[in-house]
């Protein structure tokens, strides 16, 4: 089996230097753990679409919060996101988004001790559990939200509890009741074509199986702590040597991982 932690050792590096075109920038603009949390999950929720779309939207969003994500949240004053929108999200569910988030503040204390009281070893189902406590009924944040789904990968969640819970030079690591070897990867397009082409999955769709089998294939590198490769993956093969799923020629001349 190729080493792919040397070709990480080698490689990361300079891959994790694009941290600032990543929306894990926006954790690290904070140093209170209450802002990260939250300036974490705001940022996931919102990361889809092109990269330089949703980060421009990301700036305008947290210029509304001068003291901090935290304290925006709590005060629970939405004057500045009126008439403020981004692709499928208008104005009335970003201020239900952010509704929310106010009472899970209020009624937990902080994002990391709510999870806590809903994570029993499954951080999909406890994102469903925190679904039923908080919009019993309501499909109007289904987007942030989802319903139990055996199929749904919810890349933006588990990309989200990489953050908090791995601790590198990109992940902050502050939430300590997950395991790492727990997670599962954040499948967005381009893990999804990196694991297609190197035979870790052969789902047909960017599925919750596909993320688990990505998840599971890279467990045979680092068991406990599978994710680690997950940005370099993502920048350095994915975006930075256009997997496209499918090996070919120029596969040897741009890909780094392309001997796996």
């Amino acid at each position: 089996m190729v080493d792919l932690d040397r070709i990480y050792e080698k490689e990361g590096p300079a891959i994790i230097r694009r941290v600032d075109r990543d929306p894990v920038s926006f954790v690290h603009r904070w140093g209170l753990d209450a802002d990260r949390e939250i300036a974490g999950l705001i940022a996931a929720q919102f990361a889809y679409g092109r990269i330089g779309v949703f980060m421009d939207f990301l700036e305008r969003l947290f210029a509304l919060m001068n003291e901090g994500p935290d304290r925006f949240v709590r005060d629970g004053a939405w004057e500045g996101l009126k008439g403020l929108y981004y692709r499928f999200q208008k104005e009335d569910e970003i201020i239900l988004f952010f509704n929310v988030l106010h009472r899970i503040v209020r009624d937990h204390g902080s994002l990391g001790a709510m999870f806590r009281s809903f994570y029993e070893g499954d951080t999909r189902r406890a994102v469903w559990r925190i679904r039923d406590a908080y919009l019993p009924g309501d499909d109007r944040l289904a987007f942030f939200f989802p319903r139990p789904s055996s199929t749904g990968a919810q890349k933006r969640w588990n990309m989200f509890f990489r953050w908090m819970v791995r601790k590198d030079d990109i992940d902050i690591g502050i939430w300590d009741f997950i395991d790492p070897a727990d997670l599962t990867i954040p499948l967005d397009t381009h893990i999804y074509k990196v694991g297609r082409c190197l035979g870790w999955t052969r789902r047909k769709t960017p599925s919750y199986r596909a993320a688990r089998e990505v998840t599971e294939a890279l467990k045979r590198y680092c068991p406990s702590d599978p994710l680690k490769y997950d940005f370099f993956l993502c920048h350095g093969v994915g975006i930075g040597a256009g997997c496209t799923g499918k090996r070919s020629d120029r596969c040897r001349e741009r890909c780094a991982v392309h001997e796996i």
